[in-house]
């Protein structure tokens, strides 16, 4: 799974450009063996991290991170990776409420909006960038700039014919990235939360496109496909000229509905 894992972080790579590796996430049973360099934060550093530092440390240090509920020094994942069961999540937001107000029915609609694996299936989290990840990921979460997504969303679109659709919320991106593509097998786009963007280093620029380990053959011949069009990051470029050269298909529609044709435009000339 290595070698396959490396080729498609080249590929990557190559269409657009990544500054930092993707990175991949698989949830760890129990009996499960580790991969060799795995590090875990309270037992290998003494310390606690947020699973968005995770995220960072693997695709900015190369670092392959194992986390346990103990790891964890922020709440939300907590509850979405199953790491507690319902009732115990509940009870600390009933907590809440006699601190700052709120009934606790209200405050438990709050705990079951949330997408969340199912309690004890999973004994931990293993986050590892691509290139160094010997294991087949639940999802693969790719770090990118709108610009390199489009390209990577006309690498799917090659595959599926169709557009990906999405929802958005502005905080627990390290739950809405991972949890519901791995519960529905589809893509997603999620923005960076504040933690993110505080306490991970996350460019404020940066967006997350979610592939999971069901669209993971889908995703990456499409990202072949694009290569093979030559339509990476670098093939296009700016231009405000009047009367542009357009695709062939331009004029194939323009001359259809009776209206003006252009020139070819460069990029097809040079086929």
């Amino acid at each position: 799974m290595l070698k396959t894992n490396q080729e498609r972080q080249a590929l990557l790579g190559a269409l657009v450009g990544l500054r930092y590796p993707a990175v991949t996430l698989k949830m760890v049973r129990e009996g499960e063996a580790l991969p060799e360099g795995a590090e875990q934060p309270t037992k290998d550093w003494g310390k606690h991290i947020s699973l968005c530092q995770a995220f960072a440390f693997a695709r900015r240090q190369d670092k392959i991170i194992y986390m346990e509920k103990e790891d964890h020094w922020c709440w939300n994942p907590i509850i979405t990776y199953g790491m507690i069961d319902n009732q115990t999540a509940k009870a600390g937001f009933h907590a809440l409420a006699k601190v700052y107000g709120g009934d606790d029915a209200s405050r438990d609609a709050y705990v079951d909006s949330f997408p969340t694996l199912p309690f004890g299936e999973a004994k931990g989290i293993l986050i590892a960038p691509l290139s160094k990840a010997d294991f087949e990921p639940d999802v693969t979460m790719i770090y990118c700039k709108n610009d390199q997504l489009r390209v990577l969303l006309m690498a799917i679109e090659t595959q599926t014919h169709s557009m990906l659709d999405s929802s958005f919320n502005s905080v627990d991106s390290c739950t809405y990235a991972v949890i519901p593509s791995m519960q529905s097998g589809d893509y997603r786009i999620t923005i960076p939360d504040p933690g993110e963007y505080e306490r991970a280093l996350t460019p404020e620029d940066d967006i997350i496109l979610t592939v999971p380990k069901q669209r993971g053959d889908e995703f990456f011949a499409g990202v072949e496909q694009q290569m093979k069009m030559g339509r990476g990051r670098n093939s296009f470029y700016k231009t405000m000229k009047e009367d542009f050269a357009r695709p062939t298909m331009y004029n194939i529609l323009y001359e259809a509905w009776g209206m003006e044709t252009s020139e070819i435009w460069d990029k097809e000339k040079k086929k």
